[in-house]
C-alpha cells in the first residue's frame, strides 16, 4: 500500500509539473504572439506625444491621433497612420469614441503621412500639378464643370472606376481628388495626396458627403501637420 501511495504521489507530482509547464508555455506563447501581432490597427485615448522622424521632418504627434500601434514607440519611420474627425480634426477620446466606432466613414478622416521615395534619391517630391500632368500626358482628356467649384476630368484611368476632379485652392494652388461614385459603393469616399515638404507627403481620405468642404479640409490637413511638426534636427532629441 505504501509503495502504491509513493508512486501515486510521484505520478501526481509529474502530472502537476506538466500542467504547470503547459500553462506557463501558453502564457508565454500568448505574450509573444501578442507582441508580434501588435503591429496593426489600434486606438488610444492617451494624448502622450510620440516623436517621429519622417523624411526631412520631425513630428510630435499625440498617440490618440495615431492608429498604427507599432508607431506608438516613436523613432525614425517610413510613415505613420493617423486618424481624426471632421470638421475640426479631433483625436480619439472617450467623448469621441462613438464617432470613430460608427460603421462607414461618417466624420472620420484617415491620413497616412509618408516619407517620399525622392528622399533616398535626394530629389524633391513632385507637386500635385506635376503629378496631374504626368497622369494626363498623352491622354484624350475632356472636362466638365462639377459641383463645389470643381471640374470633372474624363480620360484619366489612374484610379479605374473612380471620379476624378480638379480645382483651384484659395491660395491659387492646384488640387485634385478621386471619389467613389454613389450607388456603386456602400460608403463612398474621396482621397487625394498632398505634399507637405520636399521629402514628405500625406495621403488622406474622407466621406464623399464632405466633398463640398474640399478646400477647408485640405487646409485643415496642412494646419494639423504644422501643429505636429517640431523644430528639431533629425537624429537629435531634446
Amino acid at each position: 500500500m505504501k509503495k502504491f501511495l509513493k508512486w501515486f504521489f510521484i505520478l501526481g507530482g509529474i502530472l502537476l509539473a506538466i500542467i504547470v509547464l503547459i500553462f506557463g508555455f501558453g502564457i508565454w506563447a500568448s505574450y509573444e504572439t501578442g507582441k508580434r501581432l501588435d503591429i496593426g490597427y489600434g486606438v488610444s485615448t492617451s494624448p502622450r506625444l510620440v516623436r517621429l522622424e519622417i523624411g526631412d521632418k520631425v513630428f510630435a504627434i499625440p498617440q490618440n491621433h495615431i492608429w498604427s500601434r507599432e508607431d506608438w514607440k516613436g523613432g525614425k519611420v517610413q510613415g505613420v497612420n493617423l486618424q481624426a474627425l471632421l470638421p475640426n480634426f479631433e483625436p480619439y477620446t472617450e467623448a469621441s469614441r462613438h464617432e470613430f466606432e460608427k460603421l462607414g466613414w461618417n466624420r472620420k478622416i484617415n491620413l497616412v503621412l509618408k516619407q517620399s521615395d525622392a528622399y533616398a534619391k535626394n530629389k524633391i517630391t513632385i507637386s500635385r500639378l506635376e503629378n496631374y500632368k504626368q497622369l494626363s500626358l498623352g491622354r484624350d482628356i475632356t472636362t466638365k464643370p462639377a459641383q463645389f467649384g470643381l471640374t470633372r476630368i474624363y480620360g484619366i484611368t489612374w484610379s479605374p472606376g473612380k471620379e476624378f476632379f480638379i480645382g483651384s485652392l484659395p491660395d491659387g494652388g492646384f488640387y485634385w481628388v478621386t471619389c467613389a461614385p454613389e450607388g456603386e459603393y456602400k460608403f463612398p469616399h474621396c482621397s487625394t495626396t498632398l505634399n507637405y515638404s520636399d521629402y514628405t507627403y500625406i495621403d488622406y481620405a474622407f466621406a464623399k458627403k464632405y466633398l463640398s468642404d474640399w478646400a477647408s479640409i485640405d487646409k485643415g490637413v496642412v494646419n494639423l501637420l504644422r501643429q505636429f511638426e517640431i523644430k528639431e534636427k533629425l537624429g537629435e532629441q531634446k
